[in-house]
């Protein structure tokens, strides 16, 4: 339940379609409809997707008291599917078999007819079919979310394409709206088309902000047209201007160095602080990745070095400060994928349970809102006159990132 309690993990996701009325009992009666039983018969191959209200797996308490929050919904949707283990799968089918062996007319020890095989086999496929039905081999997964209407935004810890797959089609199948990723890039459309620049987009291009990797030249060898000049990022085939994600923590990194981590926004000043956690890889795809845990790892010999040849962030260990609340998660920047936050504590002890919720909902809010000021800060630099200037000033940074550690090594 991690909108309800415990650390939130989500990725943002887009709805198209005008949004449902809280207090309208229709909204209620179509997840109803929708909803999963506890154990609805199932058939390998199959997948069930059904809604649930948020709590648990077997949740059909839709109304508004239990499901409605704020400007939105808290649900959940859960995907059902059967897998059999393969080793059962052979287990039943030999016992089957061994059930059918005939004794050799020459003394030569048992064998099985040629046509006693299908039937084994069938009898095996009975038998799993009849566990099915009790219940056996099926793999419920449940996942929470929260809709907010009031941002056409669905939030859920949905990473695999077979789940976003799921996801869409119950939200066509119940209210015929559209559900689409929000992955850096696409927030980035969606920031600049706000502003009717969505040509903007189209002109941003991957730039390096170090030297290429040694391995390039065996890369050019083996006749690869691989470009000194030009990243590949190979994590975005996808999305290509999810690199941007990756800039941006490049980015939140360069603030932490050359401004102590105080980034100014149209919603006023955000502190970070980049922690335990970051993770990097050659943005040529050509020299692996680096992953840091512990205490400042952005401050290592080792990261500068990997910086320096051509490794880029995927993933950091973030801290924001805004609206005197601190939150810390980990933020993955071309899915712009949260995971791990930690809401700060209220100041005073919610006096129900659904003001606690009220409580979480609103700083998960707050923080969210935080997140994205800092992103269209860093967009609305990429794309003006001035992010020449700003990417030089950065190529310095990553050129000497290191040199003052070295200093002190050598003084000390």
């Amino acid at each position: 339940m991690p909108f309800r309690a415990g650390a939130i993990s989500y990725r943002r996701f887009a709805i198209t379609g005008d949004a449902p009325n809280l207090l309208d009992s229709k909204f209620y009666d179509a997840l109803r409809e929708n909803a999963l039983g506890e154990l609805e018969p199932i058939k390998p191959g199959e997948t069930h997707v059904g809604w649930t209200a948020g709590r648990h797996l077997f949740d059909r308490s839709f109304d508004y008291e239990r499901v409605g929050f704020g400007s939105g919904a808290l649900l959940g949707y859960r995907v059902d599917s059967v897998r059999i283990p393969p080793e059962i799968k052979k287990a039943y089918i030999a016992m089957a078999e061994d059930a059918r062996l005939q004794p050799s007319k020459d003394g030569g020890g048992a064998y099985l007819p040629r046509s006693a095989k299908k039937e084994a086999r069938d009898d095996a496929m009975r038998r799993i079919e009849e566990e099915i039905t009790e219940g056996r081999y099926r793999r419920p997964k449940h996942t929470p979310i929260y809709w907010d209407f009031s941002k056409s935004t669905l939030y859920a810890q949905v990473s695999a394409d077979t789940e976003v797959q799921a996801l869409r089609r119950l939200v066509v199948d119940t209210f015929e709206h559209t559900v689409a990723p929000r992955t850096a890039g696409t927030i980035a459309l969606d920031i600049l088309a706000a502003k009717g620049r969505s040509a903007d987009y189209d002109d941003l291009r991957a730039e390096p902000l170090s030297s290429a990797p040694p391995e390039i030249e065996l890369a050019r060898e083996d006749g690869s047209r691989a470009s000194a000049d030009r990243p590949e990022f190979p994590w975005t085939a996808n999305e290509p201007q999810d690199f941007l994600g990756n800039l941006f923590l490049f980015w939140l990194w360069w603030q932490c160095d050359a401004h102590e981590g105080l980034v100014t926004t149209a919603d006023g000043d955000i502190a970070i602080v980049i922690d335990k956690a970051l993770d990097l890889e050659c943005a040529w795809g050509l020299s692996g990745r680096t992953s840091l845990r512990g205490d400042a790892p952005t401050r290592r010999a080792e990261t500068a070095r990997a910086v320096q040849l051509g490794k880029w962030p995927r993933k950091i260990g973030l801290t924001l400060s805004s609206f005197g609340r601190v939150w810390e998660c980990s933020l993955q920047g071309d899915r712009f994928e949260v995971s791990g936050l930690k809401l700060p504590k209220p100041e005073d002890k919610p006096q129900s349970l659904r003001a606690a919720i009220e409580e979480r909902l609103d700083s998960f809010a707050t923080f969210d809102a935080a997140l994205m000021s800092l992103y269209r800060a860093f967009i609305e630099e990429r794309t003006s006159r001035s992010w020449p200037t700003r990417r030089a000033e950065m190529r310095a940074w990553i050129s000497e990132l290191g040199a003052t550690r070295k200093q002190i090594a050598v003084g000390v």
